[in-house]
């Protein structure tokens, strides 16, 4: 049974109980007790557009700083006169609210780049709709597909270009196209290279039996397929139980998953024109999980500025939930599904100094501390904990943790990853009505991690250790007839040594392995 986590902040938006189910389902309320964004973050969205009046995303609004308003004039050199919020490339002008009166509008276009901008930036915890992943962030419009959904590699390349020339960390594309295009895969290596994270839906092909990324590649999220760096992060769907969307595409270039289905989120609003709901759903498709994903992306730049994109896509890759046996059936690779809190933790403590950070622990609850003081309550143990030490099981950037508990009639030990996520349990041999010591971990020969642990059995008045690997394995065992005080491991010696009474005396027996 994994432990219960002591963190829950959500924002206090009426709506947010739409968006909790999906928000709860990448741990979202976690990583909000670490970072909610910053303004100083810009994130740009490739899209129809957005909604910049509306009064749940307005102050989250990307502002030109050096541009002065309406007045006609190019005043920051930059080509585009008067783009005080970003570009409008289909129209070539400064408007980038998508159109609501054209014959030509498909309304689920007309909203679509509002809710993209709502999951990654609408205003949280203002008692307003729902929230984005970031309260604070700036979202610059880049609106390069009508209001038909229809657009040009040509208008998203100079969307790239815009984007990276005026400041943004993060570029959102829930756009797809089927067509190679050279210039575009060019302009977003060189966006890439100047620090941008680049996140593109995988597509919803997969009803129409081409779902296959690897047979029928789509565009951009495909352009680094191949490549010996991840350079964009390409995002499939996945239902509330973590199964690939009925809709959703697959392969090589899909990197991450994340919620598609049952979405929430700000619309575009525009009454007089049919557009009356300022918040609604559901909605489902790639589109809506790839700003989840740009949203966590922004979290960890608002944490670290310096960091490269490859960093940030690594760090969002590499601490996402394996869910690949629930997918088992489907015969395909599938990659981790975004966990938001994992990456933000991650990001966060990766700013304190390693040498300062420790754990302690104080009844069932494990403390994350730096020097004297508790910083954070890592997680709350499921039963009662009788000994814990930490070590770098993994070659993570603090050491995680593990944790000898008592679950009548038998012991178990827990594994916990350094930010304090469960990772593993596995019960002791022999354990029944034995009563738990001591656990110490450390390094065998061969710099495998190991874990000793040490319990008494009251039946045949015996000390007994054990070592196991970290998955279970039984590797070596020592006995002593006798209470044992306390131990400790020989140095230079195949064994313990363990401080036991004699005549009210302590002393220090050295016991060996026997097998």
């Amino acid at each position: 049974m994994a432990p219960v986590f002591a963190h829950a902040k959500t924002p206090n938006d009426p709506q947010y109980l739409d968006q909790s189910e999906f928000y709860a389902q990448i741990s979202a309320p976690d990583a909000w007790d670490y970072a909610t964004g910053s303004s100083k973050v810009v994130i740009a969205i490739i899209d129809t557009g957005i909604d910049s009046w509306h009064d749940d995303l307005a102050t989250n609004v990307w502002v030109n700083p050096y541009e002065i308003s309406d007045n006609g004039i190019d005043d920051d050199g930059n080509g585009f006169i008067d783009d005080m919020h970003g570009w409008n490339f289909v129209e070539n002008n400064n408007n980038i609210r998508p159109s609501v009166f054209e014959n030509i509008n498909d309304p689920e276009a007309v909203r679509h780049g509002t809710i993209a901008a709502g999951l990654i930036g609408a205003v949280g915890d203002n008692g307003k709709n729902g929230a984005g992943l970031n309260w604070q962030v700036k979202i610059m419009a880049l609106r390069a597909v009508d209001s038909s959904g229809s657009g040009s590699y040509d208008s998203i390349s100079q969307a790239v270009v815009y984007a990276v020339k005026n400041g943004a960390s993060v570029i959102s594309m829930s756009v797809v196209g089927e067509g190679f295009d050279e210039n575009l895969k060019k302009m977003m290596r060189w966006a890439y290279d100047q620090g941008v994270v680049l996140v593109a839906a995988a597509g919803n092909n997969r009803y129409d039996g081409r779902g296959d990324l690897d047979t029928n590649p789509v565009y951009p999220a495909c352009f680094d397929s191949g490549d010996q760096e991840n350079w964009i992060i390409g995002v499939t769907a996945v239902n509330k139980n973590d199964q690939l969307s009925r809709f959703a595409d697959y392969g090589q270039c899909a990197d991450i998953a994340a919620p598609g289905e049952k979405i929430y989120s700000i619309e575009r609003y525009a009454p007089d024109y049919g557009y009356k709901k300022n918040f609604g759903g559901p909605w489902q498709g790639t589109s809506f999980a790839t700003p989840l994903v740009a949203g966590a992306a922004g979290l960890i730049k608002s944490l670290h500025p310096e960091w490269s994109a490859g960093k940030i896509i690594e760090t969002i890759l590499n601490f996402g939930d394996n869910i690949s046996a629930i997918n088992q059936s489907l015969g395909i690779t599938m990659p981790p599904r975004l966990n938001v809190g994992t990456v933000v933790k991650q990001a966060y403590y990766s700013r304190l100094p390693v040498e300062n950070i420790s754990y302690g622990l104080t009844g069932n609850n494990i403390w994350m501390t730096t020097g004297t003081k508790k910083i954070d309550l890592i997680t709350v143990l499921d039963a009662r904990p009788i000994s814990f030490a930490t070590e770098y099981f993994t070659d993570s950037w603090s050491p995680e943790f593990a944790v000898l508990i008592s679950r009548p009639p038998f012991l178990y030990v827990q594994l916990y990853k350094n930010n304090g996520r469960y990772w593993r349990e596995f019960s002791l041999q022999n354990s029944k009505n034995a009563l738990g010591q001591k656990i110490l971990v450390g390094r065998d020969l061969d710099g495998r991690s190991i874990l000793t642990i040490s319990k008494y059995i009251r039946k045949t008045n015996q000390t007994v250790w054990e070592v196991y690997g970290m998955t279970g394995d039984l590797l070596q065992n020592a006995r002593y007839k006798g209470v044992v005080s306390d131990w400790q491991m020989a140095p230079n010696y195949a064994g313990i040594d363990a401080k036991i009474k004699v005549k009210g005396k302590l002393t220090t027996k050295r016991v060996g392995w026997y097998n």
